[in-house]
């Protein structure tokens, strides 16, 4: 299985609004748990572990979800900071911006409308290809296009109003 320069990029795209939406943004090892699952994905194509090489989605995304839980249990088990160095007080909790930022996302796709929550549920957390999606919603590439850039404008807006208000609201 070879996968082209834009191909990768793509994937490395859908995969970086996946990590991103379950370990946060202010997680440093966002750019490693890409890498990590590429790396995994590729060499499991490699060495022919792929049954549908076609249609590989579903695949890299149990790749992810793995590489995450990985991380996440590693990281309860390994002291982030040296035990010499004070970390500042913090007065939340970083668990606790992971799940208001999740609210927010959550709160973001549930003021779109249907298709346009679907779309994006398909596209960046479920890692379906443009194709398939374009096929089950019945839309051309540049309707696709259209559609993808609106929901995006929609769910932006969304989601700065639900951060502004903040976790409460």
């Amino acid at each position: 299985m070879v996968l082209d320069e834009s191909s990768l990029e793509r994937l490395r795209l859908k995969l970086r609004y996946k990590v991103l939406y379950h370990v946060g943004h202010n997680c440093p090892d966002v750019d490693d748990l890409i890498q990590e699952t590429i790396t995994r994905f590729l060499r499991a194509g490699q060495n022919g572990q792929i049954r549908n090489t076609e249609e590989f989605g579903a695949f890299v995304n149990g790749v992810c979800r793995n590489v995450i839980l990985e991380y996440r249990r590693r990281s309860r088990r390994e002291p982030v900071v040296d035990d010499e160095l004070r970390a500042p007080e913090q007065s939340v909790r970083p668990e606790a911006e992971i799940i208001d930022m999740r609210d927010a996302i959550d709160a973001g796709l549930a003021a779109l409308a249907e298709r346009d929550r679907m779309i994006l549920r398909s596209l960046y957390l479920e890692g379906k290809e443009k194709e398939d999606i374009c096929a089950e919603w019945r839309m051309t590439d540049s309707q696709f296009r259209v559609v993808l850039f609106r929901a995006k404008e929609r769910f932006r807006r969304a989601y700065e109003m639900k951060r502004e208000n903040g976790p409460h609201h």
